[in-house]
């Protein structure tokens, strides 16, 4: 099985803030830093998740831990490992939590005996990596089944969903009852809304975190047209250079540089001035391109001149996705 890999995580000064926030809001934030600073002192807050490309979770922890290290809470992240099979498996759970059935197996005794075994290597790569009194937290389902090893080794773990369904169904509910008996085992599970937790899960275990979105993230920063033309022209898309670098600013305020070109399949170049339909996503069946596409088809291009982009991240790069390169 291959080994746990750390993500290198920057620092960045959380008062970048106070140009986007009130006073009061300000003094919330400054309060928030202090306490965490007194109570984390000594302690490591580690993140775990299954991949540090691509993926939602991915991108969150990339904004937002920064931040936590630019206080100075020691906050770090670590991905865990998994064989085609495992993935299969998680992919499958990913699925159905959202009332899906994915690739129709359901979940048998054998996908539950090869996720705790993939599991139980990576825990015992884990317990080594941690000191007693730090927090751990785990993403999403991939993650789930590392609660019970690492609660028995004496560390407080804190599992995060963020995936669910407002409505669930018979799919979501029998996956439930699959993750249950690692899930409960938590201090502490957070779901991003109410109506995503789960039933069998004790309340005064639940919070509710909203999604978190960073303003000062790569892709909210405010581009002039020069460098978005720039960047357009050196990732492929357009063929007009003007010669003009495409740069961009990182997270944590360095400069970067475009330096490879996209991945294309087209029908036609675009030029600057093209009407333009773009969904930008993983490459998922339930961020559903192949309706983007045929309702693309079916309602739009008999009526204008506009063409259609569907832009996704290289399937290489997502690790725990193995129908990336399918869909």
């Amino acid at each position: 099985m291959p080994d746990i890999s750390e993500v290198e995580v920057g620092a960045v000064d959380p008062e970048r803030f106070e140009t986007v926030l009130s006073k009061e809001q300000v003094a919330d934030l400054d309060s928030a830093i202090a306490d965490a600073r007194q109570l984390f002192e000594g302690r490591t807050i580690w993140n775990v998740n299954s991949t540090a490309h691509g993926g939602g979770v991915a991108e969150m922890l990339t904004a937002l831990l920064p931040y936590a290290r630019g206080v100075g809470v020691d906050t770090r992240w670590l991905v865990i490992a998994g064989d085609e099979n495992f993935f299969v498996v998680t992919k499958r759970i990913h699925n159905r939590l959202h009332g899906a059935p994915g690739d129709g197996q359901g979940l048998s005794d054998d996908d539950r005996r090869h996720y705790e075994e993939v599991l139980k290597d990576q825990a015992e790569q884990l317990i080594q990596r941690f000191k007693q009194g730090d927090v751990i937290i785990l993403h999403d389902p991939q993650t789930a089944g590392l609660i019970p090893p690492l609660v028995d080794a004496g560390f407080c773990v804190v599992w995060r969903c963020h995936v669910g369904m407002d409505t669930p169904n018979d799919d979501a509910r029998d996956t439930w009852n699959f993750l249950l008996p690692y899930v409960h085992r938590a201090a502490r599970c957070i779901f991003s809304r109410e109506a995503f937790a789960w039933e069998g899960l004790e309340k005064d275990r639940i919070i509710v975190v909203a999604p978190s979105i960073d303003p000062f993230s790569t892709k909210n920063f405010e581009m002039d047209p020069a460098s978005v033309h720039a960047i357009l022209t050196a990732t492929g898309i357009v063929d007009d250079s003007d010669g003009s670098a495409a740069t961009y600013q990182r997270v944590d305020g360095s400069p970067g540089r475009i330096e490879h070109t996209a991945t294309i399949v087209e029908a036609s170049r675009l030029g600057s001035e093209t009407p333009l339909v773009l969904q930008v996503s993983r490459w998922d069946r339930l961020k559903d391109p192949i309706g983007v596409l045929e309702g693309f088809v079916g309602g739009v291009i008999a009526t204008c001149d506009a063409h259609l982009l569907l832009a996704g991240p290289s399937v290489a790069e997502v690790a725990d996705d193995p129908e990336g390169a399918e869909t």
